[in-house]
C-alpha cells in the first residue's frame, strides 16, 4: 500500500511504532418483548450489572483511575439519569431503544457545552451508555488487545483503557476524542503516546504505522525515508529530554526571569516514591479519597503517619491536604448522602458536613502537626 499521512492534536506525548489495531463498536439485535414491566426489569438487571462491572474494575485500578469509574458509577446511580428511559419504557418503548436516545441526549447536551472539560465528559457517558447496552442486546465483551498494540479508534472510553495491557507500550489514535478527556489524562500519567482528533475512519488507519504523539502525526505503511525521519526525530527528542533534566533541580522562570512556583497535584502517597522534592516548590494538592480505597477508613493514627509522611518528604516546602471530596460524582459509603444528585454542586456541602460532623483526622492533624496549619474551604495547608 502506498504510505499514508494523518494529522491531529497531541493528547500525551511520545513515540510509538507497531501494528495498528482499529476498534469497532459492538453491535448485537435484540427482540423486545413488548411487555413494559419486563423491558423496565432488563434494563435494571442491566444497570445492576454494569455497576458491579464498573466497581470491579475501580477496586484493582490506581486512585486516579478509581476516581473517573467512581464517576461512572454515580452517574449510573443518579435516579435523575435514568427516569426518562423508564417513563420510555412505560410508553412501550423498547428498553434499548429508550436507554440510548435518554443517554445520547445527556450525551448531546454535554457536547454543547462552552467549556472544553465539561465537552470531554461526555465520553463517559458514551462508555456507560455502551456498557449498559451490551448487557441488554448481549453484544458480548470487546475483543482482547494485545499488549503493545496501536489502538486506533472514534473514542476510547476509560474503562476500555483500564482494560488494556500498557506495560509493553503502544500508543492511542482517535478520530474524534479530547486532551481533557479522562482517557487523556490517564495516557498522560502512564506515558501512553495519545493523539486526537485525526478526523479519519479508524478502519483507515488498519496496517504498520508510525506514530508521533509529541507532534500529533501518523504514519500508515511506512517507506524507508519516513523511518529514517521518525528515528531521527524520536533520537532528537531523547536528546533534548536528556538535556532538560539538568534544569529539573533549578527555580521555574520565564523567559523575562518571572519566578513560576511548581506545585505537585497527588492522587495517593506512593507516587512520592521515586520523586525528590528538590523537583518542586510543594505539593498543591492531596486528594484524601484514597484513604477510602480499602472500603475501611483507616484511623485517626494511621491517618496522622499518613500526612506526616506526606509533609516529611516535603521538606519543609507547603502541603495543602483536601479535607474531603465527597459526594455528587464522588460517592463513600457510609460518609455522603445516598442518592445525592451528581448534577449539584453538592461535593463542597457534603465534605463539610462530613468533617464538620467528625471529629476528622485531618482537624487532628491540624493540631499535631510538625508545622503550624490553616484551613481555607476545604483544605488544610501544612
Amino acid at each position: 500500500m502506498a504510505e499514508m499521512r494523518y494529522a491531529g492534536r497531541s493528547a500525551s506525548p511520545g513515540f510509538a511504532a507497531g501494528r495498528i489495531v482499529p476498534l469497532a463498536a459492538a453491535t448485537a439485535r435484540r427482540l423486545a418483548s413488548g411487555d413494559p414491566e419486563t423491558e423496565a426489569a432488563s434494563l435494571r438487571t442491566a444497570m445492576a450489572a454494569a455497576a458491579n462491572e464498573l466497581a470491579a474494575l475501580a477496586a484493582s485500578a490506581a486512585a486516579d483511575a478509581a476516581d473517573i469509574l467512581a464517576f461512572q458509577l454515580a452517574l449510573l446511580d443518579d435516579d435523575a439519569l435514568s427516569e426518562p428511559a423508564f417513563a420510555a419504557i412505560a410508553r412501550n418503548v423498547p428498553a434499548d431503544e429508550a436507554f440510548r436516545t435518554t443517554l445520547d441526549a445527556e450525551i448531546s447536551g454535554y457536547l454543547s457545552a462552552e467549556d472544553e472539560h465539561f465537552r470531554a465528559r461526555a465520553a463517559d457517558l458514551r462508555d456507560l451508555r455502551d456498557r449498559v447496552l451490551a448487557h441488554l442486546t448481549g453484544a458480548g465483551a470487546a475483543l482482547d488487545i494485545a499488549p503493545g498494540s496501536i489502538v486506533a479508534a472514534s473514542d476510547l472510553p476509560p474503562s476500555r483503557f483500564l482494560a488494556i495491557d500498557w506495560r509493553q507500550g503502544g500508543a492511542i489514535l482517535l478520530s474524534e476524542g479530547s486532551g481533557t478527556s479522562h482517557v487523556a489524562m490517564l495516557a498522560r500519567s502512564r506515558g501512553i503516546p495519545m493523539i486526537v482528533g485525526l478526523q479519519v475512519d479508524p478502519a483507515l488507519l488498519a496496517g504498520d504505522g508510525l506514530v508521533d504523539a509529541t507532534s500529533g502525526a501518523v504514519v500508515i505503511d511506512p517507506s524507508p525515508a519516513a523511518w529514517r525521519a521518525f528515528e531521527e526525530r524520536r533520537r532528537r527528542e531523547a536528546a533534548e529530554s536528556e538535556a532538560a533534566e539538568v534544569h529539573l533541580d533549578r527555580p521555574a522562570r520565564t523567559a523575562d526571569g518571572v519566578a513560576v512556583a511548581v506545585h505537585l497535584n497527588i492522587a495517593e502517597p506512593g507516587e512520592l516514591a521515586k520523586l525528590s522534592p528538590t523537583l518542586c516548590d510543594g505539593i498543591g494538592l492531596v486528594r484524601t479519597e484514597f484513604l477510602f480505597h480499602g472500603g475501611v477508613l483507616p484511623g485517626e493514627e494511621a491517618q496522622l503517619a499518613i500526612y506526616r509522611h506526606i509533609a516529611e518528604w516535603a521538606e519543609g516546602r507547603p502541603v495543602t491536604i483536601r479535607t474531603l471530596d465527597a459526594g455528587g460524582d464522588k460517592p463513600i459509603a457510609g460518609v455522603t448522602i445516598d442518592g445525592e444528585s451528581t448534577r449539584s454542586s453538592a461535593s463542597a456541602a457534603s465534605a463539610s458536613r462530613s468533617c464538620a460532623a467528625r471529629s476528622s483526622a485531618s482537624s487532628c492533624a491540624r493540631s499535631r502537626a510538625p508545622r503550624s496549619t490553616a484551613m481555607s474551604g476545604s483544605c488544610c495547608r501544612w
